[in-house]
């Protein structure tokens, strides 16, 4: 069964026999739908009967059964990208995503309906050092209150992310990357970040023409339609860092009347690029920008099915302590549904934007 958008019924049915999972319920029947398998939160479902504002792969069950990692959801990676996800780095080919670090093998080791704990243990090598780390990851996920009680629909979840690799002084930084819906070429989807005045965004992999980028005062946005691959990254020069809010997301629900909007709150980002080691492959840039936060808008053979983008954080870099690198972060996602008006007001209150600009 192939569906684009998935309610929570239709989620847990697809699942149900080839994973664990745990379901966080927060005020009037909202959830978030932890799946063990990845280790990641899956579905976001600010009210009853609504689609996942968080992207689901089509055929879930039958990626889940193959092992396959491209199940959407929030998940954890490492960066940088050209040490772990290119198996020839120095050309920037051979892109493979690594087994051992995701699906990985998680295990939820606690849970209940307002927190779930995944753990799993790690193995990745690093292509450009040649080099085996091996250790663990600890995702810890639990219910958050609304920050700015905006009475609308509303789910919210903060993530604790450990991880401890067996190998000290390692110039790699925590990677959050979330899935986020998108309605395609005439309902497209649009990436929100504050920005400072004078922004120059990166274009991470290719030139990003300007039908899919704006640049404004106090933000820049960024189109997701799932018709071709960009990648958007803001550096930490760049960022407002006044701004609890890192990221959003904002897109007219497919086949509805309504509004959502995905938030990414956190602190522990790179303040500076000497602690952010994920490098453009871009080549106007020369490796001497550095987006902390990015965010991909994707292109596939069946986009009809995948429309899908990612907003997407660079976190801490790693400590050494007792002769192995430890990378620890916080941080938050939350999810609204609501009418448009009703949206537009949770954006201001967020990012103090009254004439907000969507595509």
């Amino acid at each position: 069964m192939n569906i684009k958008y998935y309610t929570k019924e239709i989620l847990l049915s697809s699942i149900k026999d080839v994973t664990e999972s745990s379901e966080l319920i927060q005020n009037n029947g909202s959830s978030v739908i932890i799946s063990e398998y990845g280790g990641r939160p899956l579905g976001i479902f600010p009210k009853k009967d609504c689609y996942s504002l968080l992207w689901i792969c089509p055929n879930i069950r039958n990626k889940i059964t193959k092992r396959d990692r491209e199940i959407g959801g929030d998940r954890y990676w490492l960066s940088p990208e050209r040490a772990f996800f290119f198996r020839k780095p120095k050309k920037w080919k051979k892109w493979i995503c690594q087994e051992g670090l995701d699906p990985a093998n998680y295990k939820i080791i606690e849970k209940n309906t307002t927190s779930c704990k995944v753990n799993s243990p790690i193995l990745v090598e690093n292509y450009v050092s040649n080099e085996i780390f091996r250790g663990n990851i600890t995702r810890t996920i639990k219910l958050i209150d609304d920050p700015i009680s905006g009475g609308i629909h509303y789910i919210g979840i903060e993530i604790n992310e450990e991880c401890i690799l067996d190998k000290p002084h390692l110039k790699i930084n925590s990677w959050n990357v979330a899935n986020v819906i998108s309605g395609g070429r005439y309902n497209p989807g649009t990436v929100i970040i504050p920005t400072k005045n004078g922004t120059k965004p990166i274009s991470y992999i290719k030139d990003i023409p300007q039908e899919w980028l704006n640049v404004e005062n106090k933000y820049t946005t960024f189109k997701i339609d799932s018709t071709k691959v960009y990648k958007l990254g803001i550096s930490p020069e760049n960022l407002d860092f006044s701004k609890k809010v890192k990221i959003g997301y904002f897109i007219k629900i497919p086949n509805t009347d309504n509004y959502g909007f995905l938030v990414k709150i956190s602190d522990d980002l790179p303040k500076s690029k000497k602690e952010c080691f994920d490098v453009p492959r871009n080549p106007k840039y020369k490796n001497n920008e550095i987006g902390i936060v990015q965010a991909y808008n994707s292109k596939s053979k069946r986009k009809s099915k995948l429309l899908y983008g990612e907003i997407e954080l660079q976190l801490n870099p790693s400590k050494t302590i007792e002769n192995k690198s430890h990378l620890k972060a916080k941080h938050q996602l939350l999810a609204y549904i609501g009418k448009k008006e009703e949206i537009l007001k949770v954006l201001e209150k967020f990012l103090g934007i009254n004439n907000f600009k969507s595509f």
